[in-house]
Parts: C-alpha cells; structure tokens; sequence
C-alpha cells in the first residue's frame, strides 16, 4: 500500500473515530424513545423506604493477590438491580432469602465473601444474586447450579462447614402470580403469543408482591433449615440453560398517555 493510501485511510479512520466521540458527547443513544431513568423508575422510593429492605454487610480481599480486607461494604438490593438489570419478584425472593442466611452463617459477623459457597437453581435472577451477595462462582467451583433447590438455596460457610438450606414458607408467594408467569413462560416457550396486557399485569402483581415481602419481617416469610453434614456437590447438573428474563422485551407497550 502507497503511503499516500495509508494517509487516506489514515485520515478516515480518525474521521470516524470524532464523529463516535461527539455522538458520545452530546449524549445521543441508540433507540430513539429510551429514557434516561431517574432513581423512581429504575428503582421505586418505596422499596428504597421499604421496612425490612435491609443491607447486607460483607467483606472481601483487598486486591488480586492481598489480603482480607479491615473494610466491610455495603451491599444493597438497589445494587443487586442495577447489576441485574431490573428489580424483580426472584431477585428481591432471593436477596430476603439469602439476608437470612448470610446472617445465620454470620451470626454479629461481617458475612465473608471469601468463606462462602452455594447452591442454586439456573434462573437469571437466582444465579446472580447468588454471585453477587455470597461471591461464590461456578468457574471456582463455589457456585453450583441445580434446578432441585427451587426457588430457594444452599448457602455453607467453608471454614466450618455449616450449611443451610433457605426458601419461602408455603403460602408466601402469590397463587395468582405464580399461574400467571407460569401460563407466560409454557407459551413463550412454545412460541404462542403473549398479550402486552398479560405482562403488564404480571409485572402490577409481581410489584404488589414485592412490597408486601420487602414489609414483611423476614423470619415470618422465609425458612431455614441447617443441613448436617452437607457435601458441597462437585459438578452443576443445570449448568447450561436459556435466558429467560429477555423473551418479551419486543412486545409492544401502550403509549405512555393510554398507561
């Protein structure tokens, strides 16, 4: 190639790399209707103010190689949804649920991060909010995914093997709710068609849910059991399994003066 024909190049390229920096600059996105989200609409003041909506307390290393850390951080549910994606009825289940167990292994203890493993099913909001409040990790082997468990999970503390085993109490969650989601989930999968209306009414269910849970204290929703000598199983037997938080997100919304 000529140097002059490098030149060129050259110069378009630089050309093309301004232009992204000034698009970025001033702000423009793809997606001509998306809104930037103000704190209420990615996370509403009422779970934010929500009684038993309490912090979780943990600890971690202080570098890739250092130490323990002499820090503790705080880790919220709001956290958990911004990493998530959204706040949803799994991801506030499971953050009550694994509060509960955090605690129990951790009794006026800073929960250790270093110290945990567990077990969950392959749901998006269950994996991760396992991830992110214990630290435990498939690709360390701390984290294993198992679709037995249900809508709860195995949380052991490693330096003293205590494990425990967390989930709602019967009756806790919503009948109605639970029929919907199911009813939504078996056609998505069957690629038969869902109304906007239906998840519109999932999503007023799912959030009525939500506050109630977040008001609720924690022991009178939640149960524990301790698991004698636990064996933290070596492999996932659902390691692998589709995403299905995303399987509506092109279904048509009403316009926002009809909502």
């Amino acid at each position: 190639m000529s140097p002059r024909k490098q030149t060129r190049e050259l110069a378009a390229f630089l050309i093309l790399l301004m232009a992204a920096y000034v698009l970025v600059g001033t702000g423009q996105r793809p997606g001509a209707d998306l809104q930037l989200a103000g704190k209420d609409e990615f996370f509403p003041a009422w779970a934010e103010a929500a009684k038993y909506n309490r912090p979780l307390w943990v600890v971690d290393t202080d570098s890739a190689l250092g130490r323990r850390s002499l820090h503790a951080k705080r880790l919220t549910l709001r956290d958990m949804a911004l990493v998530h994606g959204h706040l949803c009825d799994g991801l506030a289940t499971a953050w009550v649920e694994l509060g509960v167990a955090l605690r129990a292994l951790f009794p006026d203890e800073v929960a250790d991060r270093t110290d945990l493993r567990a077990v969950s099913k392959n749901g998006p909001c269950w994996a991760d909010a396992a991830a992110w409040t214990t630290g435990a990790r498939v690709n360390h082997g701390t984290l294993v995914l198992d679709d037995s468990v249900g809508d709860g999970f195995i949380v052991q503390r490693i330096s003293t093997a205590v494990a425990v085993r967390v989930s709602l109490k019967p009756d806790v969650f919503p009948a109605e709710l639970a029929e919907l989601e199911r009813s939504i989930r078996s056609r998505r999968a069957s690629g038969a068609a869902v109304s906007p209306e239906e998840i519109d009414r999932f999503e007023e269910l799912a959030l009525k849910f939500i506050r109630k849970l977040l008001n609720t204290p924690p022991h009178e929703v939640v149960l524990i059991e301790k698991l004698d000598d636990f064996e933290f199983p070596k492999t996932s037997p659902n390691l692998v399994a589709p995403r299905s938080d995303i399987v509506n997100r092109d279904l048509p919304r009403k316009p926002r003066g009809e909502r």
